[in-house]
């Protein structure tokens, strides 16, 4: 009895599969068609999407890091000693996926990165799966943003803040 409902079920499946398959042949010559037949429409929209694409928030792992802000040793034992590796400065936003105000922050370092494009890279780092940056910085609390200047040592923000903070801030530490 329990073997018929099995046998039951597979023959539904397998007659579903294959009307999804009937479906699909007939169904991609008129894609097809309209794909040839829209090809520009296509191809200007592909372009525009591509193009009009802001830098946002770049997520970053270690590895990223040590390529894209600061390149540090931990096996030979010594300090790492900060050198900024960048062609811009940088904002670097260290939070978690479960913190509220780190949440609330992330669309404000959006508008940031946005707005100041082509100026400064804005980054954040999920300080639970990279803890050795953020040890490096001495992050404790979320969400932390350290400001990297193309010269000098970098500077800590704790805490979420307005748009308007962040605009004087970039200002004040990168002469923006």
């Amino acid at each position: 009895m329990i073997l018929d409902h099995f046998w039951i079920e597979i023959h539904a499946h397998v007659l579903k599969s294959l009307q999804s398959y009937d479906f699909f042949c007939n169904f991609a010559p008129k894609l097809t068609f309209f794909m040839k037949k829209n090809f520009f429409l296509i191809v200007f929209m592909a372009f525009f999407a591509i193009t009009s694409m802001a830098e946002g928030l770049t997520y970053l792992s270690t590895a990223e890091f040590k390529k894209k802000v600061c390149f540090y040793d931990l096996t030979s034992g010594q300090q790492p000693q900060w050198k900024y590796i960048g062609d811009k400065p940088c904002l670097i936003d260290f939070s978690t996926t479960w913190c509220g105000w780190c949440t609330k922050l992330h669309p404000i370092l959006e508008q940031v990165a946005k707005e100041y494009e082509g100026k400064i890279y804005v980054y954040t780092l999920d300080a639970e799966k990279e803890p050795e940056v953020a040890a490096l910085f001495g992050v404790r609390s979320y969400p932390t943003v350290i400001f990297c200047p193309m010269e000098g040592s970098p500077r800590i923000a704790q805490g979420y803040r307005e748009l308007d903070y962040w605009k004087e801030a970039i200002r004040s530490y990168f002469g923006l």
